[in-house]
């Protein structure tokens, strides 16, 4: 069950004129709504989305919401800028190029590796066989 009156004062304090605008209702049923603190099925749905910063309020995103003050996401765990969550997207992509450049390292490396190692065998090889023909 939500309360109508702390969530309606929360979006628009007292100023009932701006809050019967928004809702689109008199301001003389907002005063009724707000007395009862109850308000018609489809005012009561718009005021908790509103309240809620237009976020659904199961699963994941329950805990959070956007103020209307400064447009900013109010999570759990701080605040959230607009563009904290653009830079996810551009933070996200990098991190698959760096990944990708990181495997292509690692491949062309592996032959290397590859080739260095049978170079130190023959090396070793031939050592070897000098010690083994000078006797040392």
């Amino acid at each position: 069950m939500s309360n109508f009156k702390l969530q309606f004062v929360t979006l628009f304090g007292y100023d009932y004129a701006k809050g019967a605008k928004e809702l689109g209702v008199s301001e003389r049923q907002l005063r009724r709504y707000l007395k009862a603190n109850k308000a018609s099925k489809p005012i009561q749905k718009l005021v908790d989305i509103m309240y809620r910063g237009y976020m659904p309020p199961t699963g994941p995103w329950s805990e959070c919401r956007i103020s209307r003050e400064d447009n900013l996401m109010l999570t759990p765990w701080g605040k959230v800028r607009p563009s904290d969550v653009q830079l996810v997207h551009r933070y996200k992509w990098s991190a698959k190029n760096s990944e990708q450049m990181y495997r292509n390292l690692k491949q062309q490396h592996s032959t290397q590796d590859k080739y260095l190692i049978d170079l130190q065998n023959q090396l070793l090889d031939i050592i070897g066989e000098i010690s083994h023909k000078t006797g040392s």
